[in-house]
């Protein structure tokens, strides 16, 4: 008993004079920001609006976060078969949104990002689900960002989304659904300043 006393009360002073060591260690939290995002996209060969919005971290130069897109504007006919009708289409997702802004104390400057999405595609009618298929998208873009104001930004972006997964939704395909894209993202909340990124920049280069 009192070896088993000893050991436990060496193994609790050194761990409380060790260190662990990790892959983020050098990664500091310095805000973090939220808003709506319209995009603007293709699909079954209709030009329409995805509407969502994300949220995120500000770590050092990066961004990491989650996010929602879905939209109904598109519809689909089918001119064959059983399931011959007209039928809106329902296409949402969401998942990880991770990015990269160089130089963001610049009025203007590089914004970068790619969303990562789980989701579905239905076809609907009557506002009924008829067909249904989960399917992953992911959307690479690059664009400037604006600083409007300390709290407020907008950035303008060109990408495209890629949809994989479509499978059972008739006579339509993942190519259906991927498409270029042009988005415009507002982001409210907390930045770092200047300084900020200096002192960053010094104590890491």
């Amino acid at each position: 008993m009192k070896y088993l006393l000893s050991t436990l009360a060496l193994f609790c002073s050194i761990s409380l004079f060790a260190q662990h060591e990790t892959l983020l260690n050098d990664i500091d939290v310095i805000g973090g920001f939220g808003g709506p995002i319209l995009e603007i996209s293709e699909i079954n060969g209709q030009i329409g609006a995805d509407v969502g919005g994300g949220g995120a971290l500000l770590l050092n130069g990066f961004f990491l976060g989650g996010y929602g897109m879905g939209t109904d504007f598109p519809t689909h006919s089918i001119s064959n078969g059983e399931n011959r009708g007209d039928y809106d289409i329902s296409f949402r997702h969401g998942g990880l949104w991770l990015g990269y802004t160089s130089q963001p104390f610049k009025v203007a400057h590089l914004f970068f990002s790619t969303k990562l999405g789980w989701g579905r595609a239905e076809l609907e009618q009557d506002d009924e689900t008829v067909f249904r298929d989960r399917m992953f998208a992911v959307t690479p873009e690059l664009g400037i960002e604006f600083n409007i104001t300390q709290w407020f930004r907008i950035a303008a972006t060109g990408g495209y989304r890629w949809v994989n997964g479509i499978e059972d939704i008739p006579t339509l395909g993942n190519e259906d659904f991927s498409s270029p894209t042009g988005t415009i993202t507002f982001s409210f909340g907390g930045f770092a300043e200047e300084n900020d990124w200096d002192d960053w920049d010094d104590d890491n280069w």
